[in-house]
């Protein structure tokens, strides 16, 4: 009774920590897209400011006429121009280190989500085969379980894959590991051996599935 109490809680905990690793991750990835729409923004808009100070720099050299009239008012021109390109060549400089480090958090953001399907996965895994040995007052609490973590990962766009038997074969999510004879459809589902994962397009794995071969027929005797 002890050790069922300490697992439950164990699951208890596993759970909270697990909605806040993802609610966690969720918030980075909306910042991750924000900051990224910020820094294109702003790329491209001095990108373009220098580009126009670039044209007004060729402008006045070329035009020899008002450097020889204005020779002080374009060296200090030109001077300010030189110091205005090199203040946003310095800044575009610290927009594309703040871009490198972005990029390593966001690496590591998603080797974090990476490993957090992998953890979700294998945790289904586990009670999906307890719930196949265990007893029926066992079994039943873990389907509870299984019913209730579900409900949590479907809320993040995970979803589980368990074909029913008779079920055509959709090799985009089954995969066939084996044949079986029997009475329904060649090529349908017999059975699924472990289901599937997918988070919205994505599929994390496929579920595997023995399909039906067609019965064979008795062979006739031979009569004289």
């Amino acid at each position: 009774m002890n050790s069922k109490k300490l697992n439950n809680k164990s699951l208890q905990n596993f759970d909270e920590i697990l909605r806040e690793t993802i609610q966690e991750n969720l918030q980075k990835i909306i910042d991750e897209s924000l900051n990224k729409h910020i820094e294109n923004c702003i790329l491209e808009t001095f990108n373009k400011y220098i580009e126009e100070q670039k044209k007004l720099q060729r402008t006045y050299y070329t035009n020899t006429n008002a450097i020889l009239d204005n020779s002080t008012a374009v060296k200090e021109l030109y001077d300010k121009l030189e110091q205005t390109l090199g203040e946003l060549d310095d800044f575009r400089n610290s927009v594309e280190k703040m871009l490198i480090e972005q990029r390593q958090i966001n690496g590591e953001l998603q080797r974090k989500i990476n490993h957090w399907e992998q953890a979700a996965t294998e945790f289904f895994c586990l009670l999906e085969r307890a719930a196949d040995y265990e007893t029926d007052e066992n079994t039943r609490l873990i389907n509870r379980i299984l019913d209730g973590f579900a409900r949590i990962v479907m809320n993040l766009g995970m979803e589980r894959i368990i074909p029913q038997a008779d079920e055509s074969l959709n090799e985009k999510f089954h995969e066939a590991i084996d044949e079986e004879e029997s009475n329904i459809t060649p090529g349908n589902i017999v059975r699924c051996v472990n289901w599937g994962y997918k988070i919205g397009d994505k599929m994390i794995e496929k579920a595997k599935v023995i399909v039906a071969s067609p019965l064979q027929k008795p062979e006739n005797g031979s009569h004289s």
